[in-house]
């Protein structure tokens, strides 16, 4: 009667242990913070990825070429559109627009890691004229996507392509 109690007090001291040791490893493990890389820029390599920037930018051309210039300034970054005044009436002097129709067809992307969620994405593309079902004029086009992946929000802001042009 003894030993079987014995039994009974190791197997809970061993289960209060077993919990203790897994209450340690969830809650204070992973305590320690990891150092975010936000200088490293590398080429865009995910076909998902790519995709997904490249449908941001979409949204931006389709605004162009309905003339949306309330919309446009939405998907503007605020930090962008505060910093130079961007406003309905000199957007267009921020953001290159052409005449017509044109899509946009990404070429080369680099992504740079700005936050925990938040990825700032360097792209460049052509802005292709697209009459009926031939393909017209093309331009080198550049623009910043920033995406944050904690509240699933996208902007953009104009980009020189300095990147691009080395």
């Amino acid at each position: 009667m003894n030993e079987e109690r014995n039994q009974k007090v190791l197997a809970v001291i061993l289960s209060i242990i077993l919990i203790g040791v897994v209450v340690y490893k969830v809650f204070f493990k992973n305590t320690k913070k990891t150092v975010l890389d936000t200088k490293t820029i590398s080429l865009v390599k995910d076909n998902s990825e790519f995709y997904t920037v490249s449908s941001c930018i979409n949204k931006l051309f389709i605004y162009l070429n309905s003339e949306d210039s309330e919309s446009i300034l939405l998907l503007l970054n605020d930090k962008y559109k505060n910093d130079n005044n961007v406003t309905t009436n000199n957007l267009y002097s921020h953001i290159k627009r052409y005449d017509g129709y044109y899509d946009f067809m990404p070429r080369k992307m680099y992504v740079q890691r700005v936050s925990q969620n938040v990825y700032k994405y360097y792209v460049y593309g052509i802005a292709q004229e697209g009459i009926y079902d031939t393909l017209g004029e093309k331009n080198d086009y550049y623009l910043i996507v920033l995406l944050d992946e904690s509240n699933m929000t996208f902007s953009i802001e104009p980009y020189d392509g300095e990147m691009f042009n080395k």
